[in-house]
């Protein structure tokens, strides 16, 4: 079973962060707009941070829970032919023009809308909007809009009747909101020659046919990703309720300054400061830093566990291995000189995360698993 022990990180992150887009009104998504940056401005520049070393850690654990015969539940998504849809919807984005149509509306389409929401008979402006161009399928409007507007003819008007979930921003979370519509037209991305020879000159595909199968196996291949991610993240999870720690904060803060420092370079790549950057989510650094608070602290203890475990079954691992793991780095990230590699992964570093990874495997290997 193929493992990526930076999945199970980054999974620990996004619980952390899944609610950074919540908080926004009906017609606002999380999106940041404009091109990417050829070049990074002096003003936005980044500095790499040095990545953590449980090294240097203060924190300790105390007790180490039992590791092995560790029970979860390995459950792989099932790709729909909806799925594969929402793929080739993507491809004629990208390479389709834009062009009115007359038919119902679909999942895919654009939609120009004019809208304005009540609650309790009463409306107010973040429900409202005049000429806004909505994708249906981009979960960009509040969950349930989109999907209601699925078969709608142009120069009509519907109604459609909603909750808001409660997480959403306090003047409609968790209540009932009516909208009023009025579809202006209807688009759709639209790929000359599509079926006659776009997608084997442009896609190097036979047909349809063999683009949409090939679309289901690397969906599949990710779906068994990510199946193996959660169980690696329920087995963690598990190790560290059945161990003890002492977590020191200067720790935790130090996972919360390399998250931060993440984002940083993210604003960089947009010409952004970190503030800037952040509007975009209606977040401020410190409301990411306390979004980011529970990860850091459960990065510390599942660093410690591993760690342990390692130690406890003398995981170990030799300078060639090192060296394979720095060349192995610099040919995945385009570096011709692996020293570009340490330059960022110290070995100590990179023998760390190579223990840890080796003590998740052996964990999942020795788990009981349904």
């Amino acid at each position: 079973m193929k493992r990526r022990f930076l999945w199970l990180i980054i999974l620990v992150l996004m619980m952390s962060l899944a609610a950074c887009g919540k908080e926004q009104t009906a017609g606002e998504g999380n999106n940041v707009s404009g091109d990417l940056a050829e070049e990074e401005s002096p003003e936005h520049s980044y500095a790499a941070r040095k990545p953590v070393s449980c090294a240097d850690f203060t924190s300790k654990i105390i007790r180490l829970g039992e590791y092995k015969g560790l029970s979860a539940v390995r459950t792989v998504v099932e790709i729909t032919d909806e799925d594969v849809e929402r793929e080739i919807r993507e491809i004629k984005k990208q390479y389709g023009q834009l062009t009115e149509v007359d038919r119902p509306a679909e999942m895919g389409d654009v939609v120009l809308i004019d809208y304005i929401g009540y609650v309790d008979g009463e409306t107010i402006e973040a429900l409202q909007g005049t000429g806004d161009e909505l994708e249906l399928g981009s979960g960009r409007f509040v969950p349930g809009f989109e999907e209601q507007l699925v078969g709608v003819q142009s120069g009509t008007e519907c109604e459609i009747n909603l909750t808001f979930p409660e997480d959403y921003y306090e003047e409609v979370a968790g209540k009932d909101v009516r909208f009023q519509v009025k579809v202006e037209c209807i688009s759709s991305y639209e790929v000359e020659n599509w079926e006659s020879g776009f997608i084997r000159e442009n896609l190097q595909y036979e047909d349809e046919v063999q683009l949409r199968a090939s679309i289901r196996e690397e969906l599949e291949h990710s779906a068994e990703a990510d199946a193996d991610a959660a169980l690696e993240y329920e087995l963690v999870k598990a190790l560290l309720a059945g161990s003890e720690f002492d977590v020191q904060q200067p720790d935790v803060e130090a996972y919360i300054d390399e998250i931060v420092s993440e984002y940083e370079m993210y604003a960089a790549i947009y010409q952004m400061s970190l503030e800037e950057y952040l509007k975009s989510f209606q977040m401020t650094e410190e409301q990411l830093r306390d979004l980011c608070r529970e990860s850091a602290d459960f990065r510390v203890r599942m660093v410690l566990a591993l760690q342990a475990v390692a130690s406890e079954e003398e995981l170990e691992v030799t300078e060639e291995e090192c060296q394979v793991k720095v060349h192995e780095l610099a040919e995945e990230y385009g570096y011709s000189d692996p020293a570009a590699v340490e330059a960022v992964y110290s070995r100590e570093v990179l023998k760390e995360q190579m223990r840890q990874e080796r003590a998740l495997t052996f964990i999942v290997e020795n788990a009981v698993i349904s």
